[in-house]
């Protein structure tokens, strides 16, 4: 293929990469947290799964509590913590009776660790609506009363929100960025809320509200017991037994950090990508092929353009250098444009290509854990999906 048809399709990816960037980033209907009147609040229980969570438990619990919300239920699962996470639960349930700690059982087969966990907190729910909350999520005081008047007024089944990101350390900002990029581009925005779809659906297990009915009518997180990615799963379940689902902007309302350090990352997003993926070789292929090109063919081809101006190149040849050098800063301003949206320094841009290194590894590392049967390991347990 000559360097004007790299370029011609280079300038089409890139074409498509920035409108449908675009319309992720004005497809979410933020949520407001400014206080609104409400005649009635329905009551609201709040399920938080714990396993080894004492860096964070304290924050995520404390931050329900302090809700303005009246009629509110927390629930915490200790699944089976191995740290300070029973001692601190423990000091949180005694200051505070809404709070009721589950001491979770041993992790039985065929069951994945969150979804035993949070189906162990399924006789203590009570009220119209369930919030499930990670517990590297912390909430701002208004969020619940916001999150579920939104809910109601569009007669939701299932809302789950996207919380701001915390991205503090190297690797963080490195990484998680192109993480969170590949995903926003990949979803199926439209079709997400399209009723004509009900196998497409998005849900983020990091603040996931549900009617108690549609969660009862579908199972609740019995009936996916062995998924690894279960709130996507959920989602669906809610969607195919004709409840509407959204998935919103809730940077407003909440806040996330959730991994620290590169270990964390590679651990936590091996689990999900493959998985996320559809478990086929050739959405990876098409991933792969596409981070590449993005993020490495428009320098490659503006640095060979060059090298063959200062070569003495006729005017064909200034024009493919601009046209290269054009993509370059498209690039660099999408990738500008997302690190903004997640708070990441504008410099990191420039770190665009190490990241997009990574994310490669880590979907190839997820496939070849899933396809050989290893399994993939969270929180020091191996499932085989």
């Amino acid at each position: 293929m000559t360097t004007l048809g790299l370029l011609a399709g280079l300038t089409l990816l890139l074409g498509l990469v920035a409108w449908r960037a675009r319309e992720f980033l004005t497809c979410f209907e933020p949520i407001s947290a400014e206080p609104r009147p409400a005649p009635r609040l329905p009551a609201v229980t709040v399920v938080i799964p714990a396993r080894n969570e004492a860096a964070n438990i304290a924050r995520c619990v404390r931050s329900v509590l302090a809700q303005d919300y009246p009629a509110l239920r927390v629930v915490v699962v200790d699944d089976n913590s191995t740290d300070a996470t029973p001692q601190i639960l423990a000091a949180l349930a005694a200051a505070d009776p809404r709070l009721s700690v589950v001491r979770g059982r041993p992790l039985p087969p065929g069951w994945t660790g969150k979804n035993f966990a949070l189906a162990q907190a399924a006789p203590y729910l009570h009220g119209e609506w369930v919030l499930f909350l990670d517990a590297d999520t912390w909430l701002e005081p208004g969020a619940i009363r916001a999150a579920v008047l939104y809910a109601a007024e569009r007669h939701l089944g299932l809302l789950s929100l996207v919380p701001r990101q915390h991205l503090l350390s190297f690797w963080e900002r490195v990484l998680q960025p192109v993480v969170l990029l590949v995903i926003a581009l990949a979803l199926p925005l439209r079709r997400m809320a399209d009723p004509r779809h009900p196998r497409v659906a998005y849900a983020n297990g990091q603040f996931l509200l549900v009617r108690r009915a549609a969660y009862e009518k579908v199972g609740g997180h019995a009936a996916r017991r062995d998924a690894v990615v279960e709130d996507c799963a959920l989602a669906r379940a809610v969607k195919q037994a004709g409840y509407r689902v959204q998935l919103a902007d809730g940077r407003a309302l909440a806040h996330i950090r959730m991994y620290r350090g590169l270990g964390e990352l590679w651990e936590g997003w091996s689990k999900n990508s493959f998985l996320s993926a559809g478990r086929r070789l050739r959405n990876v292929a098409l991933l792969l092929l596409a981070v590449t090109a993005v993020c490495f063919a428009p320098p490659w081809l503006a640095l060979s353009e060059a090298r063959a101006l200062l070569a003495g190149g006729g005017a064909e040849t200034v024009l493919l250098t601009a046209v290269a050098l054009l993509q370059v800063a498209g690039v660099l301003y999408l990738g500008w444009r997302c690190l903004r949206e997640v708070g990441v320094p504008a410099w990191f841009t420039l770190a665009l290509p190490l990241g997009a290194l990574l994310f490669n590894a880590l979907l190839c590392y997820s496939a070849y854990r899933v396809l050989s049967g290893r399994g993939v390991a969270w929180k020091g347990r191996v499932y085989v999906p």
